[in-house]
């Protein structure tokens, strides 16, 4: 009986011993469906075949939410109204499939304060979000920050750095530990509010933004739970000796310069003259150095 079945394979299962696609539990495509886009969780995956529909139905399909990419988004599913309407409309439909409880959401370039709303009242168990608009209103985003009691991190611009809120967010958010800044500019200042507001930070990011060296001497100083700090992309060159020995605790720090990405003419270290995207050798070896002195 063996011998007449071994060269049959058992349905939903390809010769070899490989399952289908179709035939892998709910469960699995679920979280695989939950890591591609909005677009094709919506118009693509559903239409595949039965057991696909039903993943993407699953809740857990729809807990994490990117709306970043909208003009593609909105391109695939042939949306045509106002951009406001058609994502508070996909934003409503994520919502009720996930019923109410979504871990993160990045909200695309437009989103305002009534999405912030919407999401505050409809899913006050959210863990992360990222809004880049740099109008919203200190008051009106207060009104709401305080209401997402599990938040562990957020992104947002630069004006919503300030006392107000990131002390709301510390009083409100017992489990806040990660912050982005969408930002032009980093001064002291700035750098200072942070660490008075969020002392318990353990991750920051502030990519491709001028930080300058007091700015992130502040932060290396002032956030002592810090693990995680990303200042890469930034224009002027404030990496030094100092900075290196201060971010040695660190379990990431990710940073470039002027001299890493070849922007300067002149080098005072060796008097030498360079030419634009030409690094000189002898502060990229001595950069190499003093980090793997501290990183044995």
């Amino acid at each position: 009986m063996e011998m007449a079945n071994s060269g049959k394979s058992r349905r939903g299962v390809l010769a070899g011993g490989r399952r289908r696609w179709e035939n892998l539990g709910i469960d699995l495509l679920a979280l695989i469906f939950s890591r591609i886009g909005i677009a094709d969780r919506i118009a693509g995956v559903p239409y595949v075949c039965k057991s696909w529909w039903r993943a993407s139905r699953d809740p857990f399909c729809w807990r994490s939410l990117d709306f970043r990419e909208w003009d593609d988004i909105s391109r695939r599913l042939g949306c045509e109204r106002d951009c406001h309407i058609d994502c508070d409309d996909l934003l409503v439909h994520a919502i009720t499939r996930s019923k109410e409880f979504i871990d993160s959401v990045h909200l695309p370039y437009f989103a305002d304060i009534f999405d912030l709303e919407h999401l505050s009242n409809k899913c006050p168990e959210l863990l992360y979000f990222s809004i880049e608009n740099p109008d919203l209103s200190v008051d009106e985003f207060c009104k709401h920050i305080g209401k997402f009691k599990f938040l562990n991190g957020m992104a947002v611009d630069q004006s919503l750095i300030c006392h107000q809120v990131l002390q709301l967010v510390n009083q409100c958010c017992e489990y806040f530990s990660e912050l982005e800044v969408f930002s032009d500019e980093m001064d002291k200042q700035m750098a200072s509010i942070i660490c008075e507001c969020l002392p318990k930070l353990r991750k920051l990011l502030i990519t491709n933004c001028r930080v300058s060296r007091d700015a992130i001497l502040t932060l290396l100083g002032g956030l002592k739970e810090i693990e995680y700090l990303d200042i890469s992309g930034y224009e002027l060159s404030g990496i030094t000796s100092e900075v290196i020995e201060k971010a040695s605790h660190l379990k990431v720090f990710r940073w470039d310069s002027m001299y890493d990405l070849g922007e300067f003419e002149y080098c005072s270290h060796c008097e030498e003259d360079y030419f634009f995207q030409s690094p000189c050798e002898c502060v990229m070896v001595q950069q190499v150095m003093e980090w793997l002195v501290n990183h044995p």
